[in-house]
């Protein structure tokens, strides 16, 4: 059993975890990742696993509108990146 400590938990003790992270995507004319930039090395996407998009909070200021790619890529590692397309940026997400 955790002894109780008698403090107040604030909003302080609490964080976000797997926060997307930037990642260079190459992608073609449809927008669809054919590589991916992981330090100096560029990886081809060998096949798109899953694909599957999200458009939530459309209300707010900062909306969620994402398309997201389970890849594999030709070193046989598997990802999943998105493409934010309210910034069309490219994120890895990591679980």
């Amino acid at each position: 059993m955790v002894e109780n400590s008698g403090e107040t938990a604030g909003a302080g003790s609490i964080r976000p975890l797997n926060l997307p992270a930037p990642v260079d995507v190459e992608q073609d004319e449809h927008q669809r990742p054919v590589a991916v930039v992981l330090g100096r090395r560029r990886l081809e996407v060998t096949s798109v696993e899953d694909l599957w998009e999200i458009d939530e909070e459309w209300w707010r200021t900062c909306p969620v509108a994402r398309v997201y790619y389970t890849v594999a890529l030709e070193d046989g590692r598997h990802m999943t990146i998105f493409r934010d397309l309210v910034d069309g940026g490219w994120y890895q997400q990591e679980y």
